[in-house]
């Protein structure tokens, strides 16, 4: 193999696992009623200006469900490269207490037809959060379990909750920490909104590299006024990896409506 396909192996995994990540934060009418927010991104690194698409959705279940999903694809040379490996991050939310707590979150990766699971189920009556796993269609088993001392939040939930201005930084220079799901350690997104350019508001966000343990990453976001990603970049190796959002996304509003009535007061 190449040198250059051994760098774009693992390039290519980050391209995806640091956007989906990363997405912490009028166009044409949707055709679905329940499809709040319809986000289409297009992905570019190194040599190739389409190196894969991002899909980033939330969905309306109930009054007080909703459902937020992130689906990753690589194209052309790179879709070869990583054996046709495909990334879908899912996380179903409840209103309560004024935020939008997960239920249900999955990590879902395909690659050479192989299928991989991580599902982590919150029980916020008993304060506690187990993680369950799967491969190729096995029965899920309880891999982790853990009690919490405080609300956690995995990337979508947080996502969707810093756009509402439920969470995250408010004001020009502020940086916050939002707990982020402790498996297989203690973790936090810190979010840091920056000032109004010509591109739009910035922000900055920090995690724990998926990809590289032990490390941290740094992206960068230019936000629209409803507070989603017109652009995202970072750079890992001296690689500067970028997602672009596309004329076809609907973006929805900065409020929704019914989530400004008080929360229920338990889930259904």
């Amino acid at each position: 193999m190449s040198a250059c396909a051994r760098r774009a192996g693992p390039l290519s995994r980050l391209v995806f696992l640091v956007l989906l990540r990363l997405l912490l934060f009028g166009g044409p009418a949707l055709a679905d009623p329940a499809l709040l927010d319809d986000l289409h991104y297009r992905l570019e690194a190194l040599v190739w200006s389409d190196a894969a698409r991002v899909r980033v959705t939330l969905k309306r279940l109930g009054p007080d469900r909703f459902a937020a999903e992130v689906v990753g694809e690589p194209r052309g040379f790179v879709k070869v490269l990583t054996g046709e490996r495909r990334e879908r991050l899912a996380t179903e939310m409840v209103w309560r207490h004024a935020r939008l707590l997960p239920l249900v979150y999955q990590e879902e990766t395909w690659r050479r037809g192989k299928r991989r699971l991580k599902e982590y189920r919150f029980d916020h009556d008993r304060n506690r959060l187990e993680m369950w796993q799967s491969r190729d269609g096995q029965a899920p088993v309880r891999k982790w379990r853990t009690d919490l001392s405080e609300p956690v939040f995995d990337p979508l939930s947080a996502f969707y909750n810093c756009r509402l201005g439920l969470l995250g930084p408010t004001r020009p220079g502020e940086t916050v920490s939002i707990p982020g799901i402790p498996y297989p350690r203690p973790e936090a997104m810190e979010v840091r909104l920056g000032p109004e350019t010509r591109e739009g508001r910035q922000a900055m966000v920090s995690l724990v590299n998926p990809v590289f343990e032990d490390s941290r990453g740094v992206v960068f976001a230019s936000l629209d006024k409803r507070l989603a990603p017109l652009r995202v970049w970072t750079t890992v190796f001296g690689v500067t990896i970028t997602g672009r959002l596309l004329p076809e996304s609907t973006v929805m509003p900065p409020a929704l409506p019914g989530l400004t009535a008080p929360a229920p007061v338990a889930a259904r």
